[in-house]
């Protein structure tokens, strides 16, 4: 039954992007010389997709259903994410008891100080992840070796990045 309704939640994201991307053409077309015409959109995507898609786009906002919270860099976008997941307790204090144990090839991901960190991000007191990776290396960091060993759910988290016109 999760996986139906997970397949529902992506369904009407995806129906919304296209009906918005349809939308822009449109007024393109009709108003040829309108400044919307020339200006980027955003699209959506569920934070739980193929991280591929990131790659060399810029993200607008992390929305929490629908929370919407600004953001500029991918770093935001990790930062904003991981204090939420700190909110609950008991993922705090799972994630406090991953520090220094999750690691990269050449570096530790999460960790009690930021000492041998390329670029580290604080995340609280005594937590910091490490964030000198691309969009795509980032965004999996985050969702498979830091969120999943925790057990946060990101069901319900989607990043909105900007896009082009088609």
């Amino acid at each position: 039954m999760d996986i139906i309704q997970e397949l529902e939640k992506v369904r009407a994201t995806l129906t919304g992007t296209v009906v918005t991307a349809f939308d822009r053409i449109i007024e393109g077309l009709e108003n040829p010389n309108s400044e919307t015409e020339a200006t980027a959109y955003e699209i959506i995507f569920p934070l739980s997709s193929d991280p591929y898609i990131f790659i060399g786009k810029k993200p607008t906002a992390v929305l929490f259903g629908e929370e919407r919270v600004e953001v500029k860099t991918w770093r935001q976008v990790y930062g904003v994410i991981l204090k939420r997941c700190i909110e609950n307790p008991q993922h705090y204090e799972t994630l406090l008891g991953l520090r220094d144990r999750i690691a990269g090839r050449d570096r530790v991901l999460v960790s009690a100080n930021p000492d041998g960190m390329r670029n580290p991000t604080k995340i609280a007191e005594g937590l910091y992840g490490e964030t000198h990776y691309g969009s795509q290396t980032l965004m999996y960091i985050l969702v498979e070796r830091i969120l999943a060993p925790v057990g946060f759910d990101c069901s319900n988290i989607s990043i909105a990045i900007i896009g082009s016109r088609i």
